[in-house]
């Protein structure tokens, strides 16, 4: 079953090849090169269109491939683990097609459905540049004009913005609160002569893929291009950049996968006097600590790519959490491997993988901000912590719902965005149902012959099991965004945990089933965030992580629970 879910992004490594190949038009060398021109991926792009990847998001009934969430994740990080920049090329219009299907005409549905299948991008144009996250205080604006609109303002940061066909925008149409915003699509094949997309906006990352300021005055907007009804835009745009969060971590994922992949290579044949890098006790900690990171990481996004399909209306917390642990990791991850390789860590165009490394660092600093900042993620759910930590405390939660999840052979039920939701209401499945998981795990753990991850676990347990006295004692020296950080980590070990006990049945990352030295790594590695302690304080836990990493490394897989079969390097 592991093998069917990354099925598709097998068929894709094949299509693509050897990313090594510093002759292939599809691998790192090439990425590098348009990288170094601000070029956009339009060879990459156009394969991948003519295979049909654009669809992956659609749903069926606008002639997509859509699947489910885990599938298209996969498939997402064997494109971006080449090159980022296949994502935006290829994906920026997941937003706006999102708010779209949540409560456009069916006349605009078919009209963005027919424009995405034939490759088209439908631009997603929400913050504003003197107000970035704080949306209620956006000032552009749709003034009544006879029978419509005019539109004044200028919105900021909207991807694909010099080449985008359509544009879902967000303005101010009354004065206070979050129903004070109404959403248009606006045909920019039309409004030629009358838009200013303003000039290229140049990106230490993503180079090549064009960004816009695109400003308005007085543009006429008629009532047909009115997206649902007044007041609502703001809700539903909020609602899907919950599932942006989620497809990010692919792209974080990737560059984590192939910053790992080549260092471990460098570091296998780097000598140190009469042994390797990667033999000296110091550097294979470090490893061992990125590699925990990864695995993690890796974890968490499969965990929320599932739980979309289960429990859609708790996003507004597991989305937010998905996206600060996968994103946080994955820069500590980078970082460590960037120290391992030192200089050759800021080559242009030298050193491993033909420089590519010093262009990931900046496509995945820029992925980790381009739909919120870290803060902004954070403070977006810290004020349902209360009732999050009460419902974890006693317990809360549906154990079937839990095993749909985090078993990877299970199949899940159709993806629903209308039940996508502003607040959970306290409800988090992977900490609601952890109680029930962690004390029978812990035994299987030490009945195994694994004490010291039946330790860590638990550990999770009364961490989580404190979360309502610590958010009680909130404001005395730690503020809501602190223990909002707390929950996200714990979050993601209690993802963890569970994969592991739903899924001892399946070889996770290539392992013999039941093996728990990936799950030690993973819990010593967030145990550690969460308690804001250097993970290599935890190092004896995190080391059997580098060798899960090695051993599917050596096997040329994906870095993944589902440990997608990779292209074969040209010999």
């Amino acid at each position: 079953m592991i093998g069917r879910l990354g099925a598709k992004a097998a068929e894709l490594e094949l299509l693509l090849g050897d990313p090594g190949d510093p002759y292939g038009p599809y691998g790192f060398a090439a990425a590098v090169r348009r990288d170094e021109r601000d070029e956009f991926p339009d060879e990459l792009a156009g394969v991948l269109r003519e295979a049909g990847f654009h669809l992956d998001h659609l749903p069926a009934e606008w002639g997509g491939g859509f699947e489910s969430f885990d599938r298209s994740l996969l498939l997402v990080r064997a494109a971006a683990r080449r090159d980022l920049n296949v994502m935006p090329a290829t994906m920026f219009s997941i937003t706006a097609a999102t708010c779209v299907r949540l409560h456009g005409s069916p006349e605009q549905q078919h009209r963005v459905a027919e424009l995405l299948r034939r490759g088209g991008s439908v631009g997603f144009a929400l913050s504003e540049q003197e107000h970035g996250s704080d949306l209620l205080a956006n000032t552009a604006r749709l003034e009544p004009e006879g029978e419509g609109w005019r539109l004044s303002g200028e919105k900021w940061m909207v991807g694909l913005g010099q080449r985008c066909e359509a544009l879902y925008l967000v303005a101010r149409t009354g004065e206070r609160g979050p129903g004070a915003f109404t959403a248009v699509l606006l045909d920019l094949t039309r409004a030629a002569g009358r838009l200013d997309r303003g000039g290229p906006v140049p990106a230490s990352g993503m180079r090549g893929i064009d960004f816009a300021h695109p400003r308005f005055d007085r543009l006429p907007v008629g009532r047909d291009q009115l997206v649902g009804r007044p007041g609502e835009a703001l809700e539903v745009a909020v609602k899907a950049q919950q599932v942006v969060r989620l497809m990010s971590t692919a792209g974080s994922l990737g560059c984590a996968d192939t910053a790992l992949r080549l260092t471990l290579d460098f570091a296998a044949e780097r000598r140190v006097g009469r042994t390797t890098l990667l033999e000296t006790p110091y550097q294979r900690r470090e490893l061992a600590i990125a590699s925990a990171a990864l695995l993690a990481a890796d974890a968490v996004a499969l965990a929320a790519a599932r739980g979309i399909h289960v429990a859609p209306e708790q996003f507004s917390v597991w989305g937010c959490a998905a996206k600060h642990v996968v994103a946080e990791a994955v820069e500590d991850a980078i970082a460590r491997c960037g120290a391992t390789l030192a200089t050759r860590s800021v080559l242009r165009t030298e050193g491993p993988g033909g420089g590519v490394f010093q262009k990931l660092q900046r496509d995945a600093a820029l992925v980790r901000v381009v739909d919120t900042s870290a803060l902004a993620n954070l403070r977006s759910f810290s004020g349902q912590l209360p009732a999050l930590a009460a419902a974890a405390a006693r317990g809360a939660g549906d154990g079937t719902a839990t095993r749909t999840v985090f078993a990877l052979d299970e199949p899940l039920p159709p993806y629903d965005p209308a039940r996508l939701d502003l607040n959970a209401r306290g409800r988090d499945l992977p900490t609601g149902t952890l109680a029930a998981v962690a004390r029978p795990a812990a035994r299987a753990l030490a009945e195994a012959g694994a004490p010291a991850v039946a330790e860590l676990a638990d550990r999770l347990l009364a961490a989580v099991l404190a979360l309502p006295g610590e958010s009680a004692a909130a404001g005395t020296g730690t503020g809501p965004v602190d223990l909002a950080e707390r929950f996200a980590w714990l979050h993601a070990a209690a993802c963890c945990l569970h994969l592991w006990w739903a899924g001892r049945h399946l070889p996770l990352y290539g392992q013999k089933p039941g093996s728990a030295g990936w799950l030690g790594a993973c819990l010593g590695y967030l145990l550690a965030r969460a308690d804001q302690r250097p993970a290599r304080a935890d190092a004896a836990h995190l080391l059997p992580a580098l060798d899960v990493l090695l051993d599917l490394r050596t096997e040329h897989r994906l870095f993944s629970a589902a440990p997608v079969p990779l292209a074969r390097p040209v010999v």
